[in-house]
């Protein structure tokens, strides 16, 4: 079982649990697979995230905590703290990375 963000989501993946909207109406259940036409009904009615069965994909998850990444982060900053564009880019990253670690 993996979450999948809709837009990496592809024609014959099965659901592995159903996919409600924000009343919790069932949308499609668990076991359906998908085709272009179910992901763009999906789309339009907002969904974001859905979760599919043995149909692993690449979404950049390392494995490491947000602790890690944020340390990985400053020491690949080290170097360029007195530029402001490089702290201003530092500090967008620093944001995504806690948005990223609070939709996990």
């Amino acid at each position: 079982m993996q979450k999948v963000r809709l837009s990496l989501a592809a024609p014959g993946m099965k659901l592995a649990k159903p996919v409600t909207n924000k009343r919790g109406m069932v949308l499609y259940g668990a076991g359906a697979v998908l085709t272009k036409e179910i992901i763009a009904r999906l789309s339009d009615m907002g969904v974001e995230q859905i979760t599919t069965e043995r149909h692993p994909l690449d979404t950049g998850d390392t494995g490491k905590n947000l602790s890690q990444h944020i340390d990985e982060l400053h020491s690949r900053f080290r170097y360029v703290g007195g530029d402001p564009l490089m702290s201003k880019i530092k500090s967008l990253l620093l944001e995504r990375l806690r948005e990223r670690a609070d939709e996990a």
